[in-house]
This record gives C-alpha cells, structure tokens and sequence, in this order.
C-alpha cells in the first residue's frame, strides 16, 4: 500500500513535449501575438495554448474534456504559471482559439516556431518541399450567427468554408477542409496554412510562391519543390518575376512531356545511369536524360527520368489502356466505314488522315479502298429495254491487330517514364540531385500522414464556429511542427554519436518516427513524496532506460519531469 506521503503520477510523455514547447518559446510567442488583458485571464493564452498541444500529441480530447487528460498530470511541471485543474476549462480553450483567429498571426505564429526550431536544430535549408492534403470532417460545419456577425464587422476578413471538394481521402461524401504545408527535407514543417475545402493545388501553389517572398526562406536560394500542380502558366510566370528556383514535374497535359519522352525513347537517346536513390537492395533503378526546352516563353530544363519500379507497376494500367484505345478504334471504324465516297481521291485522303491521326497508336492498323458499283434508278417505270446506269461508290476498309512485342516494350516503356522540370543548372544540378530532391516529397507527405494516421494528430474538430476550427486547425500544425522537431533532434543526435535506439517491436533504428518516440515515452511514471520541506519528485528507478536516453539524445534533463516551474516567473 503507497502511504500519504508518496503520490505516483503516471505522466507519460506530458513533462517530455512541455519542455520541448518551453524550448521553442511557444508560450511566449503566443502572448505576444495574440491581444489580451492580463487582468481579465487567469491563465495567459499562451499556457493554454501549450496544454492543447500537450492534449494533442497526447491524448486527443475535445476541447471540453481536455481536462481529463490532465486530471492525472503534474501541472506544476508542465507550466511556467500557476494552474490547476479547473483552470483547464472549454470556455478558456474556446476563448484562446478566438483571440488566435482574431490576431490574425496564425501563419506567422507557425513561421516564428518553425524559425526558432530551425536554428536550435540547426538545419540548413537547401531546399523545401510543398504540397496539400484534404481533412475530411463528419457533420454539417455551417456558420454560425456568430461567424456572419464577425465577418460582417470584418469584411477583410474571410470565413474558413469547410465544403465539398476534390477528396484526396477519396471521402467525397463528407465535408473538408484543405492544409497546405512546406516542409525541409528533414520533414520540419517551416510553412503551413489552413483552406476552404474546394481550394485547387494550383492556386496554392501561386499563393505559397508570393508568400515565400516574405518568409525567412530565400527563394533565390532555397529550391522550391513541389508536384505537378506547381506548372500553370501563371504560377511559371510569377516563380521567373521573383526568379525562384524549383524543381516540379511536368503535367502529361502538356503536349512537350510526350515529344520529350518521344525522343528520349527514340534511336537517338542516350540514357545515363543514375542507379538506386533510395538504401533498399530493392529500390527502383532509375535513368535519365536531360534536355533544354522553351515552355511558355521561357526556357528550362527537362529530366526525362526512367524507373524500373514504375515499369513493374504500370502492367495492369497498360492493359487497361489498350483495352480503352481498342474499344475507341472499334467506335471509329464502324463510323468511317460507314461514309461512302464518290471518288477514290476522297476516300484516299480520308484514309490517311485516319491513319496519320492514330500513327502513335500501339495497334499495328491497315486499311484498303473497296469499290462497288451501284445501280443509278432514275423517276418513273423505266423502259422494258432499258439498261439503268450505274455509278462507283467507294468505301474505307478498316483493320488492326494487337501490338507486337516491340510496340509493347515501347509502351512499358514510356509508361515508367516521366518528366521533371526545373530552373536549375546542369553543372551545379545534375541529373541525380534533381531526382533525389524530386524523391524526397515523401518529407511532406510524411507529415501528411502523421496529421492523418500515424499518430493521428487531427483526430476530430469538435468545435462548431468556423473561426474556432480554423484556429484548431493551426494548432494541430504547431503540434505536429513541435513532434517534428522532437524526431529530428533526436534522429540527428543518433546519427552523430553512430547509435542505435530500440523502438517498439524490438527493432533498432537510428530514424525513429515520432509515433515510436511518443509510444516509448507513455511508461515514464513520476512519484510525489510530501516531505516536511515541501513535494519532492523522483522518477522510479525502473524507469525504462529508452526514457533516460531520449531525455538525453533530446538535449534535456529530468528536470523536465521533476522542476517545480509554476513558482518562478519567466
């Protein structure tokens, strides 16, 4: 039986991601973005910021029962202010989410943690990578009166519109919001912003070219890279205007990515090899080849890339290609043998205009003019020895066999093959950097998936003001920006000292996620013993030894478990 006099907490990873918060200035920044009166807030909106970050890498509750997940917490610990436990209330959350919306420095606010992370790492940004991910949300997410009254006393100000959009969850059925997101190559989100739900990737894209001009990211330097979407002819024209660097795929709408991979596939090519990007004895072997070519205006330089993993995946869309363009054949060669010509000469050009239009075609087609000879009938009875005039009709005869082997190789071919596009020079540039920085999206789409699923850091928006879930919203950001930089630290670390750590499921690793990092972190167990000289903290001698270590590889002490803070000012 534990006496009076000692109180075990289970405290998990709380005291863990608090310093990490402290660290970064979270509190700090928050109070002096966001306006508020000292005298009319117990707790400052920058505390109850961090304790929702704390809910949300945590323990995920809505906003009122997030006071659950701290009912067995050491909150002395985990704040630099007074706070106890009724302090931890849906009205103060509900009230820091609007003072947020209302600064309207959420992007900054993100921007301003994400710099100070950049510099504590230190990461030096050579480039980033951009793209956008659809939330999808259960409910009707309407505005509320409160909403169209903010917005009508704030007409620069436009409300958050969860709608109906292109679902990248393929959840068409349901509501959505959009996020965009940049991230180093590291995965550290250093940009992110929160959409209407039926917002396109084009027209982020154009927006995160002219926000980068004021971000602490140089576009002059820094490389920019993003998917297809980035290419539009506006979004072209504005990344020469601020002379930006970046590396994209060229869209297949564009007629030049079929010419370019025409003729790298042709005699003429000659392919370079870049061999495996990534560690894996069974990663994709890729070759390339690289051309100079005019796209809107400008001129920029085209890596035609070949990957051996895509040619093994692309069979069964092959085959469903041919299945499509034979049944368009069958269409089209029924009507044109239908038409009947009054002259070879006409029939002639039709024929070879059919050819000529489908002279890419993998089907091997051939075609012949057949004549009939019809007889004429004028009005009337004709005569008893009359013999009726005829004339020549003359009809296309079509016909097409399946491709051959060559025609099959060809098509494999250029199905694994696809397009890059960048500003960037060959000599400084080559081809093997331009795919590898193309490769390295994954870093975005990553951190996508740990908003999504693992851990699910946006787990529910339970929140009916539009203004409430965009700041939500963000927020969910900065979480996911504060386990980032958690990963990265401790992934670094590892590397420099050439070790190893055991993560879940008795692996090592020196690329811990943050899931892994978060799950080792759930055990650690604080004890409370009240002494005459006041509480004193002590973290159990069988605490997990992986703890010790991710509290040293992190840069931090145990004091992030054990300091009383709410007694000092800071």
């Amino acid at each position: 039986m534990v006496g009076d006099d000692l109180l075990p907490l289970h405290v998990g990873a709380s005291g863990f991601v608090a310093e990490v918060c402290r660290r970064l200035n979270i509190r700090s920044m928050v109070n002096n973005l966001v306006t508020w009166d000292e005298s009319q807030w117990k707790r400052s909106p920058g505390t109850l910021t961090v304790a929702l970050i704390i809910n949300i890498l945590i323990n995920r509750r809505p906003l009122y029962r997030v006071w659950e997940a701290f009912q067995h917490l050491d909150l002395p610990v985990l704040f630099d202010e007074p706070v106890v436990l009724e302090d931890l209330n849906d009205d103060a959350f509900g009230r820091t989410l609007d003072r947020l919306y209302e600064s309207g420095n959420l992007k900054l606010l993100l921007h301003s943690v994400a710099l100070r992370a950049v510099h504590l790492l230190p990461l030096g940004v050579r480039s980033v990578h951009a793209d956008t991910t659809s939330i999808s949300l259960a409910g009707r997410y309407e505005w509320t009166e409160s909403d169209l009254a903010y917005q009508e006393s704030h007409p620069d100000r436009s409300l958050l519109n969860i709608t109906h959009g292109f679902s990248k969850d393929h959840r068409s059925d349901l509501k959505q919001f959009m996020y965009g997101m940049i991230v180093t190559g590291e995965g550290l989100p250093v940009m992110g912003s929160v959409h209407d739900g039926n917002l396109s990737d084009k027209a982020w894209n154009l927006e995160m070219i002219q926000q980068m001009q004021q971000s602490f990211l140089d576009p002059q330097r820094v490389v920019y890279v993003a998917d297809s979407a980035l290419i539009t002819p506006d979004n072209l024209a504005k990344m020469a205007e601020h002379r930006m660097r970046f590396i994209s795929r060229l869209p297949e709408t564009y007629k030049l990515a079929e010419q370019l991979k025409e003729r790298a596939w042709s005699k003429d090519g000659v392919w370079r090899c870049i061999g495996r990007i990534g560690e894996s004895a069974t990663s994709a072997v890729y070759h390339t080849q690289s051309f100079i070519e005019t796209l809107e205006g400008r001129t920029y330089r085209f890596v035609v890339v070949h990957s051996s993993a895509q040619q093994a995946r692309k069979a069964k869309t092959i085959q469903k290609q041919l299945d499509r363009e034979r049944a368009q054949l069958e269409k089209e060669q029924k009507e044109l043998q239908k038409k009947v010509f009054n002259c070879r000469e006409d029939a002639e050009r039709a024929l070879q205009a059919f050819l000529k239009a489908h002279r890419h075609s993998p089907f091997n087609i051939t075609g012949d003019i057949a004549e009939d000879r019809v007889v004429v009938r004028r009005p009337g009875r004709p005569r008893k020895d009359e013999v009726p005039p005829t004339r020549t009709e003359y009809r296309i005869q079509l016909a097409f066999a399946d491709p051959d082997d060559k025609a099959l190789d060809e098509l494999h071919a250029k199905a694994s093959t696809f397009v890059l596009i960048t500003s960037l020079d060959e000599h400084q540039w080559p081809d093997e950097e331009i795919l590898r920085e193309y490769k390295g999206q994954t870093a975005v789409e990553t951190r996508f998936r740990n908003l999504k699923a693992d851990p699910c850091i946006v787990d529910h928006i339970y929140v009916k003001s539009s203004r409430r879930a965009e700041a939500l919203a963000y927020l969910f950001l900065l979480a996911l920006l504060v386990a980032s930089f958690i990963e990265i630290k401790i992934r670094q670390e590892l590397t420099k000292q050439s070790r190893q750590f055991l993560v879940p499921g008795q692996r090592m690793t020196n690329r811990p996620t943050m899931s892994m990092i978060l799950t080792v972190l759930e055990s650690v167990l604080v004890v409370l013993v009240r002494t005459a000289e006041g509480t004193k903290r002590i973290l159990p001698s069988n605490t997990d030894k992986r703890v010790h270590e991710l509290i040293e590889l992190m840069g931090i002490d145990v004091s992030a478990y054990t300091h009383d803070r709410s007694r000092q000012d800071v």
